[in-house]
């Protein structure tokens, strides 16, 4: 860390800093303890290596902000405002600047909800896209950014109905696009039925529709 870009790095980087021992401590354990980062032990030497999701996330990261030359130059600053030589204001209006330029001008990086995988059990395949299908708090959605799929718990359709979407029946509707449900209320009659729940989906919304066939009555 501390020799982090050496060779990129002007020949005063070592004047100017890259971090302090203090600083340079708390963010080892941050990186380790967010998973960016872990120690692998190597005879009588301690590592610090990248994770999977670190090394994914200098992937996406913008260069500017991969660059070690970047915080030698803020710390260089940092002691400049220690010292009276730099107006503190103008230090985090450059910085605000910087991020605000880098925030508009940022793209969604192809691929990133592969390098970032959520962990969570995957239930199906997302009819649009052909991605993973997770569950979530409130419903069962696909993993892709840039995907809005997803089968909402609250659906006003499925609460009349007093259907309760599990991941079971939703494994089934992506996979087969229709689940066999059984005690089905019937607003008209209030009594209760079985049939075959159907999945349709038009590419931009999703709804759902009972196939009676021969059997069920509503």
């Amino acid at each position: 860390m501390e020799n982090a870009g050496a060779k990129d790095a002007p020949e005063d980087a070592e004047r100017r800093g890259l971090g302090t021992p203090a600083t340079r401590a708390a963010i080892l354990e941050k990186l380790v303890s967010a998973g960016f980062a872990e120690r692998k032990k190597l005879k009588k030497a301690v590592y610090l290596i990248p994770t999977q999701i670190g090394n994914s996330l200098i992937t996406v990261l913008p260069e500017q902000l991969q660059s070690p030359l970047l915080t030698a130059e803020w710390e260089h600053k940092l002691k400049q405002v220690e010292r009276g030589e730099l107006d503190a204001d103008a230090f985090l209006g450059d910085i605000t600047a910087m991020l605000t330029e880098l925030t508009r001008s940022y793209r969604v990086v192809p691929g990133a909800e592969v390098l970032f995988p959520s962990g969570r059990e995957v239930i199906g395949r997302c009819p649009r896209c052909g991605s993973d299908v997770t569950e979530s708090k409130k419903g069962f959605f696909c993993e892709r950014s840039d995907c809005k799929f997803g089968l909402w718990r609250d659906n006003k359709f499925l609460t009349a109905k007093r259907i309760t979407l599990d991941k079971q029946m939703v494994a089934a509707l992506l996979e087969r696009g229709r689940v066999r449900v059984d005690d089905v209320y019937s607003e008209k009659t209030g009594k209760r039925f079985s049939t075959d729940l159907l999945l349709e989906d038009d590419g931009v919304r999703s709804s759902y529709r009972f196939d009676f066939g021969k059997e069920g009555t509503k």
